[in-house]
């Protein structure tokens, strides 16, 4: 199945590591003209804009925090100066602050509740209102299978990934009359940076939960994030997809 993204304009935010990276590679593989979120990995973001332009595509980047509101309106400034329109937005960017419930201090609560929520909240609020005029769009949100299983110590970033999928819910009815598709995956035990500290800390008991019996890497998540950024998926909408092994069933 060939997917053609040529002329399409997409956003990925904290795309200088891990899933947010391999998607803006294929995203510019597929042919869009990506622009690179990112807030502290510049000589990351950078190197990702020198692949892209390498490979023959068109990459600019650009730092904001996403859960600030003066951030966002600058980053979308942006978008709308360089290109004048958006047609995808991927809200991959997120973070973790795990503690016990009894020991999570209220900063370690908002401070992922804003960056992986609000954030994505905040983007796909700007993105929308400069689709509508073209009654095309796609927003694809990065969740977690976090959201559907419980693990200890991460009350915020649960939270946060499940508010993602209402999100996405609740932005697909809104936004399907308009021409815009709104979907969400669910990345579960992916190689990333992120994932490092728990892989040391349970990697083996974890894998005896993947039927697949390996763990993702973050191409496994992008080429689904890529199809449904693409107008094969013109028809899915307010789906909530695991990308896991099968981890989610076991």
């Amino acid at each position: 199945m060939d997917i053609d993204l040529t002329g399409n304009v997409a956003l990925v935010t904290g795309a200088a590591r891990g899933i947010g990276r391999e998607t803006a590679l294929l995203l510019a593989k597929a042919g869009a003209k990506v622009i690179i979120n990112f807030i502290k990995s510049e000589e990351k973001a950078a190197e990702l804009k020198n692949d892209i332009s390498a490979a023959g595509g068109e990459a600019e980047i650009i730092k904001a925090d996403i859960a600030i509101p003066g951030d966002v309106q600058t980053l979308f400034d942006f978008v709308r100066a360089t290109y004048g329109r958006i047609d995808i937005l991927v809200n991959n960017a997120g973070i973790i602050k795990d503690n016990l419930l009894l020991a999570m201090k209220l900063k370690e609560w908002d401070r992922v509740l804003d960056t992986n929520l609000r954030g994505a909240f905040l983007c796909s609020q700007a993105a929308a209102e400069m689709m509508m005029p073209n009654h095309s769009g796609k927003i694809v949100n990065v969740s977690s299978i976090v959201a559907l299983h419980a693990t200890r110590g991460q009350a915020n970033y649960a939270s946060s990934k499940g508010g993602l999928i209402s999100l996405t819910r609740t932005c697909a009815v809104e936004l399907s009359g308009k021409g815009i598709q709104v979907n969400a995956v669910l990345p579960g035990m992916i190689v990333t940076d992120m994932s490092t500290r728990v892989l040391k800390r349970a990697g083996d008991r974890i894998l005896e939960r993947i039927p697949a019996g390996r763990y993702g890497n973050p191409a496994d998540v992008a080429k689904l994030i890529v199809f449904l950024c693409s107008s094969h998926a013109d028809y899915i909408t307010g789906q909530a997809i695991s990308v896991d092994g099968g981890m989610s069933i076991t």
